[in-house]
């Protein structure tokens, strides 16, 4: 039988196991809070350092421009992405959810170099991703927290990647269907290389391009899952102006409390 100094010596150890355990859940909001819960710093550490972003860095090969110095035959188009809303929004993105809230702004407007460009791509499609954005937008007085899980909860019928960087240059001389053909995900186990079904122009309410949404299949022609639940890494490639956004993404641990979530 346990002596009595022994069992207490066993419940302390537990205790400080099952503390620790609480303490990195608390570092993972997606897994030891509930949604209502987030605050605005948890909403950051989502959209910012979470497994559903990625941030890379690439050559600057180009000059920037703004966009009302590119003639209008060679400006993009492409509707707004406006405030999540109950039924899901009429955008089927959950990027930022107005000019200036995404916490991804800042680091977009601090960028210094001339010939390095930070590139961020988001896994938009995901409940987690969705949620920080409608939790965001509650944070900011344009949302009902009733209405959050609604929004993050509504299917995507697609996985949906988004990609922007503080200059958008290429984009803005080019239109989607130039793109289609430069972009694409591979699965490690499952080997499949597959470009986007679609790509979409997401602008600010100032007509100015945000970011840019990239839709892949969530199935193939056969019907099988494009990425099955044994995968363990997905990367984003996008060829622009010369340079390659090349980016992984750790499918395992892309899971929230009720499991993957893509």
């Amino acid at each position: 039988m346990f002596k009595s100094s022994s069992l207490r010596a066993v419940l302390v150890v537990v205790g400080i196991l099952a503390c620790g355990s609480l303490l990195l859940a608390d570092n993972k909001p997606w897994k030891g809070k509930s949604i209502q819960d987030w605050d605005a710093k948890d909403v950051q550490q989502i959209m910012t350092d979470s497994p559903w972003v990625r941030v890379t860095t690439i050559p600057r090969g180009w000059l920037p421009v703004a966009e009302k110095d590119v003639p209008p035959e060679q400006q993009i188009s492409g509707g707004a992405r406006s405030v999540p809303s109950a039924a899901g929004g009429p955008g089927p993105g959950s990027g930022a959810v107005s000019p200036g809230t995404n916490p991804n702004a800042s680091n977009r407007a601090s960028e210094e170099s001339q010939e390095q460009l930070k590139v961020f791509v988001d896994w938009d499609s995901s409940h987690i991703m969705r949620a920080a954005s409608a939790r965001n937008a509650v944070l900011h007085g344009m949302m009902k927290d009733s209405d959050v899980e609604q929004y993050a909860s509504a299917p995507q019928e697609e996985y949906q990647l988004v990609i922007y960087m503080v200059d958008m240059t290429p984009f803005v001389k080019n239109d989607e269907k130039f793109f289609l053909d430069k972009a694409d995900i591979e699965t490690k186990r499952g080997k499949l290389k597959l470009p986007p079904s679609h790509i979409q122009y997401d602008r600010e309410s100032n007509g100015h391009l945000k970011d840019v949404i990239f839709f892949f299949p969530k199935k193939t022609a056969s019907g099988e899952p494009t990425i099955a639940a044994g995968e363990t890494e997905v990367t984003f490639n996008c060829k622009i102006e010369g340079s390659r956004v090349h980016v992984n993404f750790d499918v395992q641990k892309m899971a929230g409390a009720s499991g993957l979530d893509l």
